[in-house]
């Protein structure tokens, strides 16, 4: 285990040229370095919109399924929602202090769903720029782990200090490049289509939320892959979204 100290000496000449970085690069590296010094089972990294709503998921570990289960029934029960840690306005905010903002009941329903995929910690990792969370990062743990230490959440907190310097130092925040819409108009499904891809949904939820087959939702992505020269979810939400 790194120590703060001496993570923080070891990134701190990389957090510069993160500031240059895509949104995707971005995600990339952050997952590789927090986990790197805080293991976690599985990681999700992901941006907000002025809705304070997340989209544009990295994951990491293989969360897929309970990913997908979460967009679907549960994130409406998430303490850790970028709204509630606005609340708390911590750069590093963890389960119990934020399930203190929301209802037993509400707690309870969240608690079951982390039980069902064997999560007994989640702590999360929010940047900020003018004093509103623009990016922020999902830390799970399962039995095999336990729960974070103190001295873990000290470790994340120094890391987070870190990479808030390259994200308050970023251009601009993330907005869809209304040029590229302009230039290459979006049928009436693609743009139904967009903001789901936006919001990391698989191409089965996808098509649950649009009432159309899978098959359907790969002929779309596929026409959007050409309409902006792209080759996936990631470089077209890049694209439109950076």
């Amino acid at each position: 285990m790194h120590t703060a100290d001496s993570l923080c000496w070891r990134y701190q000449s990389t957090w510069s040229r993160l500031a240059m970085q895509s949104p995707q690069e971005l995600g990339v590296y952050c997952l590789n370095a927090f986990t790197r010094a805080v293991p976690a089972s599985l990681a999700a990294f992901y941006h907000i919109d002025d809705g304070l709503s997340a989209f544009d998921f990295q994951l990491y570990g293989d969360p897929t399924q309970m990913h997908d289960s979460y967009l679907r029934r549960y994130r409406h029960l998430d303490p850790l929602q970028p709204g509630y840690c606005q609340q708390i306005g911590r750069g590093v905010v963890s389960l119990r202090d934020a399930q203190a903002l929301q209802s037993k009941q509400r707690n309870e329903g969240y608690q079951t769903f982390l039980s069902q995929h064997d999560v007994v910690d989640v702590t999360e990792v929010m940047f900020y720029r003018r004093n509103r969370p623009v990016m922020g990062m999902s830390l799970l743990r399962k039995s095999r782990f336990g729960s974070f230490t103190p001295q873990e959440l000290n470790t994340l907190q120094s890391l987070q200090e870190m990479l808030q310097l390259a994200v308050s130092t970023r251009a601009s925040e993330i907005a869809p490049a209304q040029a590229e819409l302009h230039h290459r108009p979006l049928t009436e499904r693609e743009a139904q289509l967009l903001p789901l891809v936006r919001q990391g949904l698989s191409n089965k939820v996808m098509a649950r939320e649009l009432g159309i087959a899978p098959s359907t939702i790969k002929t779309h992505l596929d026409h959007l892959y050409r309409k902006f020269d792209v080759t996936n979810r990631t470089e077209l939400v890049g694209r439109l979204y950076s």
